[in-house]
């Protein structure tokens, strides 16, 4: 206990406040009494008679008390708890006067739930004050083991610590109940991952010691928010239909009713995890039937609002699954190409397979999660069902038909042989009626890249380059634009501008959070690939291994794109001299392209070339001329892309000077290009 600790010199006078002292007679008496039984002969019997004389109000008192504590010789401390209970305005003017007078011996601590109706803005500035609030009283794992360790007789494993400190978020209070309920608790284990706010002795704290001192009106306010996830007084005001949201937001934060802001200007709030299960159980208890309505009023907010996500939540868990339906047919590819096919699965389970069978939308929907989830054979099964049902014409989320759409699933993630994909590619181009449509261009995103996949660069370069264009594209079908130009300007020895390229695309994976994404790979493929043409071996295969450990994470995804991400790697391990490890690599593709069907014909000539032994003699030995010093230099610097005026000025010489140098070098490598200058050094290890 704090007046426990042997370095603290003060002296403590403990108060704990009761309902009864909320009048400014009870309360000085209470403290008068606390102080004296701690600080021996404060002024004699003085104070203590003149709390008993009739009438007593209270602030009569407060010039000899605060006299008498000025002549304590030694530090003293006052701590008030469950300050909460004051709410007597009359109470709080006279405690705000006594602190405001107190002697510099003399401090006050000020325990409860509820922020003191004291100038804290002032204190705060001078200094005067210290705080501590949830955040800095949530307690450490550590801390969490040693409770229950007390107060249980029980050590529990690492695990369950983690666990029980994430359930309570450290507070203290629902630590000590969990304690409690492990003392009877024949497994651990099962009690702490069970622990909820629908636990007994959680649900009866909140009842006792919060919803049954609140007015009606505050209690139905706290309970009809436990639906959402956070709280805002816009979203709060339209599911409760009560008013003065804001401020009764502001007076629930002063209370200390576990609410948490999301920010430093208090325009969001949570409540407290435990606390918030604990309301939602009473709220079940006092009416089931609401539950479901205020759902329905928050999914209709947050839909007016663009918060398509929590509109669904709301929607579906008001088991409105048409609304929630409808919702997500308009909606589901911002969140798969966000990588949120996990979330889109989810949706569409709760709508349910019979209503997801009966639409286009949603079964084209599911085809795009199941497929970008690796799952083959239930993206087959929902592109059957999209292509049973009738035509519905334009679908919700703005694609032309359902013919186009599950075209263009299976041309990206069908699964088929390359020229099936390039084929269902073609299709969905050819259904696309406006050329400048956001759907034509992920149309010709899709069949430049199955065009690339097959070898066809000419055929790929139109559609890519005019995909690439359009900045507004989502961004997995945004980076795949890129990414696919990149990788065919780089087959036809277009270095530096497939390096930039390149470069736009894993920075868009980069920015969208999208690195642990396998429908990232075409990124990182080409982002390795240009570092390896710059001679960065190093960095080029830890982003190809990094995109090939989570590549193998979804098996079912599309194998072509995991073979060129393989044989991209396999080449730059080779080219960074382990032979060993590109010959594992080039087993696995090896393996990979012989589960297939159709062994794809580039796929097997890039393969045939890789594990073919090099022939003739080492290209060193064909160098007809040295390099000079100065030309070691130019070259040097010529993988930073520099411009000849910069790597003039690196080099302190004339720029004509550099040319010379660089004429030089091209001449001596037997090279037109930087990039191929760059290429055939590095063969001969100069570079």
């Amino acid at each position: 206990m704090w007046s426990r600790l042997a370095a603290d010199p003060r002296t403590f006078a403990w108060l704990s406040l009761r309902e009864a002292d909320d009048e400014p007679g009870p309360l000085w008496t209470a403290i008068v009494a606390a102080l004296a039984r701690k600080v021996p002969g404060l002024d004699g019997d003085r104070l203590s008679a003149l709390t008993r004389e009739p009438g007593f109000a209270g602030e009569d008192v407060l010039p000899l008390l605060l006299s008498a504590l000025a002549a304590h010789p030694g530090p003293l401390l006052l701590v008030l708890d469950d300050h909460h209970v004051l709410r007597d305005p009359e109470c709080q003017r006279q405690l705000g006067t006594f602190v405001d007078r107190l002697p510099p011996t003399v401090q006050i601590a000020m325990v409860g739930r509820t922020r003191p109706a004291f100038p804290l803005t002032r204190y705060r500035a001078s200094g005067e004050t210290r705080e501590l609030r949830m955040g800095e009283l949530r307690m450490s794992g550590e801390e969490v083991r040693a409770m229950v360790r007390e107060t249980a007789g029980i050590l529990l494993r690492d695990a369950d610590v983690e666990i029980l400190a994430e359930r309570t978020e450290g507070w203290p209070i629902a630590v000590r109940l969990a304690a409690l309920g492990l003392r009877e608790a024949a497994d651990p284990a099962a009690f702490v991952s069970g622990f909820t706010g629908a636990n007994r002795e959680v649900a009866e704290y909140v009842d006792e010691e919060v919803l049954r001192s609140l007015a009606p009106d505050a209690r139905a306010f706290l309970l009809r928010t436990s639906i959402l996830d956070e709280l805002s007084a816009a979203v709060c005001q339209e599911v409760t239909g009560l008013p003065d949201a804001a401020r009764r937001l502001e007076e629930m934060e002063r209370a200390g009713l576990f609410l948490v802001p999301l920010d430093d200007h208090r325009a969001g709030y949570r409540y407290h995890r435990l606390f918030r299960e604990a309301l939602r159980c009473e709220l079940s208890r006092d009416d089931e039937s609401m539950v479901a309505a205020l759902h329905l009023r928050a999914s209709a907010w947050y839909a007016r609002h663009g918060m398509i996500r929590s509109a669904l939540d709301h929607a579906l868990a008001g088991g409105d699954t048409r609304t929630g339906g409808d919702l997500l047919a308009r909606h589901y590819m911002d969140f798969i190409s966000a990588g949120r096919s996990d979330l889109v699965r989810g949706w569409l389970a709760a709508i349910g397979e019979p209503r997801v069978s009966q639409s286009a939308a949603l079964a084209i929907c599911a085809a795009w999660a199941h497929s970008t989830s690796g799952d083959r054979m239930g993206t087959r099964r929902w592109l059957r069902t999209a292509e049973g049902l009738p035509e519905e014409g334009r679908l919700p989320d703005g694609s032309p038909s359902a013919k186009f759409a599950v075209a263009l699933v299976k041309a990206l993630h069908g699964g088929g042989s390359v020229p099936e994909l390039a084929h269902a590619a073609a299709t969905a181009a050819a259904l696309a009626p406006d050329p400048t449509s956001e759907w034509s261009v992920r149309a010709l995103t899709i069949l430049g890249y199955a065009r690339y996949l097959a070898g066809d660069l000419e055929g790929a370069l139109g559609p890519l380059k005019t995909a690439a264009q359009d900045e507004t594209e989502p961004p997995l079908l945004r980076l795949l634009a890129l990414a696919g130009l990149s990788l065919t300007l780089g087959e036809l020895g277009q270095g530096a501008e497939s390096g930039r390229l390149a470069r736009s695309a894993y920075k868009l994976l980069r920015e969208h959070g999208l690195l642990e994404s396998p429908l990232g790979t075409p990124a990182s493929t080409a982002f390795g690939l240009a570092l390896a043409r710059e001679g960065m071996y190093a960095r080029a295969r830890e982003v190809l291994e990094e995109a090939l450990r989570i590549r193998r994470r979804r098996l079912g995804l599309t194998t072509w794109t995991t073979l060129d991400l393989l044989l991209a790697a396999a080449r730059t391990t080779a080219e960074s001299g382990d032979h060993s490890a590109a010959r594992k690599l080039l087993a696995e593709a090896r393996r990979l392209l012989a589960a297939e069907p159709d062994e794809g014909p580039r796929f097997r000539a890039l393969l045939d070339r890789l594990e073919a032994p090099p022939a003739g003699p080492p290209p060193a030995a064909r160098v007809p001329e040295s390099l000079t010093g100065r030309e070691h230099e130019v070259l040097r610097l010529l993988p930073a892309e520099l411009s000849m005026r910069e790597i003039a000025d690196e080099l302190y010489v004339s720029t004509n000077t550099v040319k010379t140098h660089t004429r030089a070098i091209y001449r001596k490598l037997g090279a037109s290009t930087r990039q191929q200058a760059l290429h055939r050094a590095r063969e001969l290890g100069i570079l």
